[in-house]
């Protein structure tokens, strides 16, 4: 961690209504042909207070229209004893576009509302987003998840990963950040700081998938002086090369703490192309409020979509950003830490210690693709790298 599609999602398209109702989209009959798409994702949004499975989120759904129109209202709506329900509802932007969530299964239809020119469309979004293929709800044990134990080193020389900040307790992995009882004082730039153990754990002993959706239900810390994260790792990360043959770093996301002026919210890519020096593609996200707040009090779904042309970061379902430079095409572990980094050491306060990040679940749904050219995916070279 730095300092700061293929979307197998399926598209159907719809027309106008064939029908002569008058009675608005609640009751009239929607006939899928022309008129706007939609593409149906896996179960990425659920902001709350308290843990949940990871099947109580709900799936997202983009819905666009073909001629792009702004302020258009769109309805989700689910098929149920009392008929057409509504289960959300949200208004195009300039390209047409608006993202809805359903935690519903069965019979479902995106709808315009305008009476004079009506559309919809019908899916089942059990049926029509992907299957997971890796679920960790840590029940009652971390499982296969390893520590990331790379001693004092890179911008870390105050801090270095251990056990003793990793546990599971009520269905929660904890990661934290703590005193190490075991060294004295750090120095860096001239003052002197405790040193901390870090939780900071991988997959890579066990899960690795190249393209689909990774995503992680979190609860970040409060205060400043260190960063949870959610993010991704290649095997080959640090050789040159082009990102679809070495792989990249993709920080899914990272929190600075509730109090720091940008925000606190960021998402990166990072990769070595040919000529070994250091790329990086992402910023603070801009204006964090508009996708959740609370981020210290309240469990938010952070997920990649990560397919041959593309990354599609979101929370909750809404997306903050695309990268579109970097692309990995190696395969790629998971990667879950609270990391207090040489450059966070001036914001830690010793009496708020320990700090800690909880994580509910963590979800993989990974749709296979092979890139352009290629025969079959390739395990990159190296060893995981030091971050």
């Amino acid at each position: 961690m730095r300092a700061p599609g293929i979307i197998l999602a399926l598209v159907l398209t719809l027309s106008a209504c064939s029908g002569s109702d008058a009675g608005g989209p609640e009751e009239s009959s929607y006939a899928d042909g022309e008129g706007i798409s939609v593409e149906v994702h896996p179960r990425l949004a659920h902001a709350g207070e308290d843990p949940a499975p990871a099947d109580a989120a709900a799936y997202v759904i983009d819905a666009k229209l073909d001629e792009a129109e702004e302020g258009v209202e769109v309805q989700l709506q689910v098929d149920g004893e009392a008929g057409w329900t509504v289960v959300d509802e949200a208004e195009t932007d300039a390209k047409g576009r608006a993202s809805l969530t359903s935690a519903e299964s069965g019979e479902q239809r995106v709808v315009t509302t305008d009476e004079d020119n009506p559309l919809g469309v019908h899916f089942d979004p059990a049926e029509d987003s992907p299957a997971p293929t890796m679920t960790d709800d840590f029940v009652d044990s971390i499982g296969a998840w390893v520590t990331r134990a790379q001693g004092y080193a890179g911008v870390r020389m105050c801090s270095r990963a251990d056990d003793r900040a990793v546990r599971v307790k009520d269905g929660l992995l904890r990661l934290s950040v703590l005193d190490d009882p075991q060294r004295g004082l750090c120095t860096h730039k001239g003052e002197r700081y405790a040193y901390r153990l870090n939780g900071h754990i991988g997959s890579e002993a066990f899960h690795i998938f190249r393209f689909g959706y990774a995503a992680a239900r979190i609860r970040f810390q409060s205060p400043r002086g260190q960063h949870g994260a959610f993010w991704l790792q290649s095997y080959g990360l640090g050789t040159p090369g082009p990102a679809s043959r070495t792989g990249a770093e993709i920080d899914v996301i990272e929190y600075f703490g509730d109090e720091h002026p940008q925000g606190g919210l960021t998402s990166f890519v990072y990769w070595t192309p040919p000529g070994g020096k250091s790329q990086t593609q992402g910023s603070w996200i801009a204006d964090p409020e508009q996708y959740g707040e609370d981020w210290s009090s309240k469990f938010h779904v952070f997920s990649v979509e990560w397919t041959p042309r593309e990354y599609v970061f979101r929370i909750d379902g809404e997306i903050t950003r695309r990268i579109r430079e970097g692309v990995s095409g190696q395969p790629e572990f998971l990667i879950l830490s609270l990391l207090s980094s040489d450059y966070e050491l001036q914001h830690i306060e010793d009496d708020e210690l320990p700090v800690h990040m909880d994580v509910d679940w963590v979800r993989v749904w990974e749709t296979p693709k092979t890139l352009k050219g290629e025969r079959k995916a390739s395990r990159g070279q190296g060893s995981p790298g030091r971050r």
